[in-house]
Protein backbone atom coordinates (compact mmCIF):
# COMPACT_ATOMS: atom_id res chain seq x y z
CA UNK A 1 0.00 0.00 0.00
CA UNK A 2 1.14 3.33 -0.92
CA UNK A 3 2.23 6.26 1.61
CA UNK A 4 -0.76 8.43 -0.16
CA UNK A 5 -3.48 5.41 0.28
CA UNK A 6 -1.93 4.91 3.97
CA UNK A 7 -2.38 8.63 4.58
CA UNK A 8 -5.59 8.61 3.28
CA UNK A 9 -7.48 5.99 5.17
CA UNK A 10 -6.11 7.06 8.23
CA UNK A 11 -7.37 10.94 7.56
CA UNK A 12 -10.68 8.85 6.38
CA UNK A 13 -10.57 6.81 9.70
CA UNK A 14 -9.74 10.16 11.91
CA UNK A 15 -12.51 11.71 10.27
CA UNK A 16 -15.18 9.13 10.99
CA UNK A 17 -14.29 8.96 14.34
CA UNK A 18 -14.13 12.90 15.13
CA UNK A 19 -17.85 12.55 13.81
CA UNK A 20 -18.54 9.80 15.99
CA UNK A 21 -17.00 12.02 19.11
CA UNK A 22 -19.57 15.08 17.99
CA UNK A 23 -22.63 13.00 17.73
CA UNK A 24 -21.52 11.12 20.70
CA UNK A 25 -21.07 15.08 22.82
CA UNK A 26 -24.39 16.19 20.94
CA UNK A 27 -26.12 13.10 22.39
CA UNK A 28 -24.91 13.02 25.95
CA UNK A 29 -25.93 17.10 25.91
CA UNK A 30 -29.30 15.93 24.82
CA UNK A 31 -29.84 13.51 27.04
CA UNK A 32 -28.45 15.94 30.36
CA UNK A 33 -31.36 18.29 28.81
CA UNK A 34 -33.73 16.07 29.01
CA UNK A 35 -32.82 14.14 32.06
CA UNK A 36 -33.37 17.74 33.71
CA UNK A 37 -36.46 18.46 32.31
CA UNK A 38 -37.68 15.56 33.00
CA UNK A 39 -36.82 16.20 36.97
CA UNK A 40 -38.07 19.78 36.96
CA UNK A 41 -41.73 18.85 35.78
CA UNK A 42 -41.47 15.49 38.11
CA UNK A 43 -40.40 17.98 41.37
CA UNK A 44 -43.04 20.35 40.53
CA UNK A 45 -46.12 18.40 39.22
CA UNK A 46 -49.19 17.56 41.27
CA UNK A 47 -52.24 15.46 39.85
CA UNK A 48 -55.76 15.79 40.54
CA UNK A 49 -58.39 13.55 39.55
CA UNK A 50 -61.53 14.38 37.44
CA UNK A 51 -64.42 13.98 35.64
CA UNK A 52 -62.65 14.75 32.89
CA UNK A 53 -59.32 12.37 34.09
CA UNK A 54 -56.13 13.23 35.68
CA UNK A 55 -55.47 17.16 35.41
CA UNK A 56 -52.02 18.14 36.18
CA UNK A 57 -50.75 21.41 37.76
CA UNK A 58 -48.27 23.31 40.22
CA UNK A 59 -48.58 26.24 42.76
CA UNK A 60 -45.78 28.37 43.69
CA UNK A 61 -45.66 31.28 46.56
CA UNK A 62 -47.66 33.41 48.62
CA UNK A 63 -50.22 36.27 47.89
CA UNK A 64 -52.51 37.32 45.70
CA UNK A 65 -53.72 34.12 43.25
CA UNK A 66 -53.35 34.09 39.91
CA UNK A 67 -54.42 31.63 37.24
CA UNK A 68 -51.75 30.98 34.67
CA UNK A 69 -52.76 29.18 31.35
CA UNK A 70 -50.05 28.57 29.17
CA UNK A 71 -50.31 28.76 25.27
CA UNK A 72 -49.13 25.65 22.67
CA UNK A 73 -46.30 23.87 23.41
CA UNK A 74 -46.12 24.92 27.09
CA UNK A 75 -47.62 23.37 30.38
CA UNK A 76 -47.86 24.07 33.72
CA UNK A 77 -44.06 24.90 33.66
CA UNK A 78 -45.03 27.06 31.21
CA UNK A 79 -47.45 28.60 33.43
CA UNK A 80 -45.18 29.34 36.24
CA UNK A 81 -42.59 30.65 34.12
CA UNK A 82 -45.14 33.03 32.76
CA UNK A 83 -45.68 34.17 36.25
CA UNK A 84 -42.46 34.69 36.96
CA UNK A 85 -41.40 36.89 34.33
CA UNK A 86 -44.63 38.83 33.80
CA UNK A 87 -45.16 39.41 38.01
CA UNK A 88 -43.55 41.43 40.73
CA UNK A 89 -44.45 41.27 43.84
CA UNK A 90 -46.67 38.82 45.93
CA UNK A 91 -48.44 36.27 44.33
CA UNK A 92 -49.55 32.94 44.24
CA UNK A 93 -48.95 30.78 40.91
CA UNK A 94 -51.63 28.55 40.06
CA UNK A 95 -50.49 26.93 37.02
CA UNK A 96 -52.52 23.67 35.68
CA UNK A 97 -51.35 21.99 32.33
CA UNK A 98 -54.47 22.23 29.98
CA UNK A 99 -55.83 19.16 28.44
CA UNK A 100 -53.79 16.81 26.52
CA UNK A 101 -50.21 18.58 27.92
CA UNK A 102 -48.01 16.95 30.14
CA UNK A 103 -49.35 14.78 32.83
CA UNK A 104 -53.02 15.94 31.96
CA UNK A 105 -55.28 13.90 30.22
CA UNK A 106 -57.21 14.46 27.14
CA UNK A 107 -60.90 13.25 27.22
CA UNK A 108 -62.32 12.34 23.93
CA UNK A 109 -64.19 15.13 23.64
CA UNK A 110 -62.95 18.89 24.77
CA UNK A 111 -63.60 22.84 24.71
CA UNK A 112 -62.77 26.25 25.72
CA UNK A 113 -65.96 25.55 27.79
CA UNK A 114 -64.85 22.12 29.38
CA UNK A 115 -61.59 23.37 30.28
CA UNK A 116 -62.85 26.15 31.51
CA UNK A 117 -64.79 23.78 34.31
CA UNK A 118 -61.46 22.18 35.01
CA UNK A 119 -60.53 25.47 35.92
CA UNK A 120 -63.45 25.51 38.36
CA UNK A 121 -62.99 21.66 39.63
CA UNK A 122 -59.31 23.00 40.73
CA UNK A 123 -60.21 26.32 42.71
CA UNK A 124 -63.28 24.04 44.32
CA UNK A 125 -60.35 21.06 45.32
CA UNK A 126 -57.64 24.63 46.56
CA UNK A 127 -60.34 26.29 48.14
CA UNK A 128 -59.60 29.70 45.87
CA UNK A 129 -62.37 31.27 45.77
CA UNK A 130 -61.43 34.07 43.75
CA UNK A 131 -58.52 34.73 41.05
CA UNK A 132 -57.09 37.50 38.17
CA UNK A 133 -55.87 35.23 35.07
CA UNK A 134 -53.54 35.54 32.71
CA UNK A 135 -53.75 33.69 29.51
CA UNK A 136 -51.38 34.24 26.95
CA UNK A 137 -51.35 32.56 23.17
CA UNK A 138 -53.29 29.57 22.77
CA UNK A 139 -54.42 29.98 26.95
CA UNK A 140 -56.53 32.75 25.60
CA UNK A 141 -60.39 30.70 24.38
CA UNK A 142 -60.01 29.32 27.95
CA UNK A 143 -59.26 32.13 29.97
CA UNK A 144 -61.99 33.95 28.47
CA UNK A 145 -64.45 31.19 28.84
CA UNK A 146 -63.59 31.31 32.40
CA UNK A 147 -63.98 34.33 32.83
CA UNK A 148 -67.22 34.43 31.00
CA UNK A 149 -68.88 31.13 32.65
CA UNK A 150 -67.85 32.23 36.30
CA UNK A 151 -67.26 35.89 37.06
CA UNK A 152 -67.80 35.28 40.25
CA UNK A 153 -64.74 33.72 40.07
CA UNK A 154 -62.49 36.20 38.53
CA UNK A 155 -60.98 39.54 39.80
CA UNK A 156 -59.49 40.27 36.84
CA UNK A 157 -58.40 38.75 33.59
CA UNK A 158 -55.18 40.11 31.30
CA UNK A 159 -55.03 38.25 28.03
CA UNK A 160 -50.85 37.93 26.12
CA UNK A 161 -50.38 37.80 22.88
CA UNK A 162 -53.00 35.82 23.35
CA UNK A 163 -55.91 33.94 20.27
CA UNK A 164 -59.42 35.50 20.40
CA UNK A 165 -60.82 33.77 17.20
CA UNK A 166 -60.20 31.32 14.79
CA UNK A 167 -57.13 31.34 12.56
CA UNK A 168 -56.93 34.56 11.00
CA UNK A 169 -55.28 35.37 7.38
CA UNK A 170 -52.61 37.61 9.15
CA UNK A 171 -51.37 34.67 11.71
CA UNK A 172 -48.81 32.13 10.88
CA UNK A 173 -48.74 30.77 7.44
CA UNK A 174 -50.24 27.18 8.11
CA UNK A 175 -47.76 26.29 6.09
CA UNK A 176 -45.14 26.64 9.04
CA UNK A 177 -47.39 25.75 11.55
CA UNK A 178 -47.34 22.03 10.13
CA UNK A 179 -43.39 22.10 10.32
CA UNK A 180 -43.83 23.37 13.83
CA UNK A 181 -45.92 20.19 14.78
CA UNK A 182 -43.99 18.06 12.77
CA UNK A 183 -40.89 19.01 14.45
CA UNK A 184 -42.80 18.54 18.02
CA UNK A 185 -42.80 14.69 17.04
CA UNK A 186 -39.38 14.28 18.36
CA UNK A 187 -37.58 15.41 21.55
CA UNK A 188 -34.09 15.37 20.10
CA UNK A 189 -35.72 17.18 16.66
CA UNK A 190 -36.84 19.92 18.37
CA UNK A 191 -33.89 19.82 20.83
CA UNK A 192 -31.79 19.90 18.02
CA UNK A 193 -33.46 22.43 16.10
CA UNK A 194 -33.21 25.39 18.95
CA UNK A 195 -29.39 24.89 19.30
CA UNK A 196 -28.36 24.95 15.57
CA UNK A 197 -31.27 26.92 13.91
CA UNK A 198 -32.65 28.94 17.29
CA UNK A 199 -33.08 32.35 15.12
CA UNK A 200 -35.25 30.49 13.13
CA UNK A 201 -37.35 28.59 15.42
CA UNK A 202 -37.92 31.65 17.16
CA UNK A 203 -39.15 33.08 14.02
CA UNK A 204 -41.68 29.84 13.53
CA UNK A 205 -42.71 31.15 17.23
CA UNK A 206 -43.70 34.26 16.26
CA UNK A 207 -40.37 36.38 17.43
CA UNK A 208 -39.11 37.95 14.63
CA UNK A 209 -35.80 37.65 13.64
CA UNK A 210 -34.63 41.32 13.07
CA UNK A 211 -36.02 42.08 16.57
CA UNK A 212 -34.09 38.74 18.04
CA UNK A 213 -30.78 40.94 16.96
CA UNK A 214 -31.60 43.86 18.57
CA UNK A 215 -32.75 41.73 21.67
CA UNK A 216 -30.30 42.50 24.66
CA UNK A 217 -28.17 39.87 26.18
CA UNK A 218 -30.62 39.32 28.99
CA UNK A 219 -33.52 39.60 26.61
CA UNK A 220 -31.91 36.31 24.60
CA UNK A 221 -31.64 34.37 28.25
CA UNK A 222 -35.31 34.53 28.55
CA UNK A 223 -35.70 33.65 24.54
CA UNK A 224 -33.54 30.38 25.40
CA UNK A 225 -36.10 30.04 28.34
CA UNK A 226 -38.87 30.16 26.29
CA UNK A 227 -37.33 27.72 23.84
CA UNK A 228 -36.38 25.13 26.84
CA UNK A 229 -39.35 25.28 28.95
CA UNK A 230 -40.89 23.28 26.49
CA UNK A 231 -38.72 20.32 27.15
CA UNK A 232 -39.67 17.55 26.20
CA UNK A 233 -41.71 18.51 23.65
CA UNK A 234 -43.15 14.93 22.66
CA UNK A 235 -44.89 15.00 26.32
CA UNK A 236 -46.92 18.65 24.58
CA UNK A 237 -47.83 17.40 21.37
CA UNK A 238 -51.53 16.02 22.33
CA UNK A 239 -52.38 19.52 24.12
CA UNK A 240 -51.52 21.58 21.07
CA UNK A 241 -53.36 19.30 18.79
CA UNK A 242 -56.50 19.93 20.91
CA UNK A 243 -55.24 23.43 21.59
CA UNK A 244 -55.98 23.71 17.74
CA UNK A 245 -59.48 22.19 17.64
CA UNK A 246 -60.54 24.46 20.46
CA UNK A 247 -59.45 27.31 18.46
CA UNK A 248 -61.08 26.18 15.43
CA UNK A 249 -64.46 26.36 16.77
CA UNK A 250 -63.78 29.43 19.41
CA UNK A 251 -65.63 32.50 19.69
CA UNK A 252 -65.36 35.06 22.25
CA UNK A 253 -68.70 34.45 24.66
CA UNK A 254 -70.74 37.75 24.61
CA UNK A 255 -71.17 38.59 28.21
CA UNK A 256 -66.90 38.64 29.64
CA UNK A 257 -67.94 41.61 32.35
CA UNK A 258 -64.66 41.57 34.34
CA UNK A 259 -61.90 43.96 34.08
CA UNK A 260 -59.82 42.99 31.17
CA UNK A 261 -56.28 43.90 29.55
CA UNK A 262 -55.20 43.24 26.31
CA UNK A 263 -51.98 43.27 25.55
CA UNK A 264 -50.34 42.60 22.28
CA UNK A 265 -47.35 42.88 19.64
CA UNK A 266 -48.08 44.87 16.02
CA UNK A 267 -45.10 42.08 14.82
CA UNK A 268 -46.26 39.26 16.91
CA UNK A 269 -45.63 36.41 13.92
CA UNK A 270 -47.52 33.63 15.17
CA UNK A 271 -50.81 35.54 16.69
CA UNK A 272 -51.53 38.21 14.62
CA UNK A 273 -52.85 41.93 16.59
CA UNK A 274 -56.05 41.39 14.60
CA UNK A 275 -56.62 39.12 17.54
CA UNK A 276 -56.06 41.73 20.15
CA UNK A 277 -58.46 43.95 18.44
CA UNK A 278 -60.75 41.87 18.49
CA UNK A 279 -60.85 41.13 21.51
CA UNK A 280 -60.66 44.69 22.74
CA UNK A 281 -64.09 45.42 20.40
CA UNK A 282 -66.00 42.30 21.76
CA UNK A 283 -64.87 42.37 25.82
CA UNK A 284 -66.18 45.55 26.87
CA UNK A 285 -64.09 48.03 28.68
CA UNK A 286 -61.50 46.37 28.24
CA UNK A 287 -58.29 48.11 27.79
CA UNK A 288 -55.58 47.21 24.80
CA UNK A 289 -52.22 47.81 24.76
CA UNK A 290 -50.21 47.49 21.34
CA UNK A 291 -46.37 47.65 21.05
CA UNK A 292 -44.82 48.09 17.84
CA UNK A 293 -42.09 45.76 18.48
CA UNK A 294 -41.79 42.34 21.14
CA UNK A 295 -42.77 39.68 18.68
CA UNK A 296 -45.05 36.79 20.21
CA UNK A 297 -44.33 37.10 24.11
CA UNK A 298 -43.76 40.68 24.10
CA UNK A 299 -39.72 39.54 25.24
CA UNK A 300 -38.22 43.05 24.10
CA UNK A 301 -41.49 44.63 25.83
CA UNK A 302 -41.54 43.21 29.25
CA UNK A 303 -40.11 45.81 31.41
CA UNK A 304 -43.30 47.94 30.56
CA UNK A 305 -45.77 45.08 29.98
CA UNK A 306 -44.83 44.04 33.43
CA UNK A 307 -44.93 47.35 34.75
CA UNK A 308 -48.57 47.52 33.15
CA UNK A 309 -50.18 44.37 34.57
CA UNK A 310 -48.81 45.05 37.89
CA UNK A 311 -50.59 48.10 37.88
CA UNK A 312 -54.07 47.14 36.32
CA UNK A 313 -54.14 43.95 39.08
CA UNK A 314 -53.34 46.06 41.57
CA UNK A 315 -56.08 49.01 40.83
CA UNK A 316 -58.87 48.26 43.73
Amino acid sequence: MTRFKKNTRYTLIGFVALILIMLLTVFQSYKKQMNEAKERIKSESRLLETDFGAMEYAISGQGKPVLLIHGAGGGFDQGLWLGRICLEGDYQFIAPSKFGYLGSHAPEKYSAILQSEQYRILLDYLGIEKVSIIGVSAGGPSSMQFANDFPERVEKLVLLSAVSMPPHPNDKDPFFVKIIQTIQKSDFAYWFFTKALKSQILSMIGIPSGDYKKFTPEQKELANELLDVMHPMSLRRKGTIADGLIIKDFKIPESISVPTLVIHSKNDGLVSYSHAKYASQHIEGSKLILYENGGHGLISELEDARKQISRFLNIE
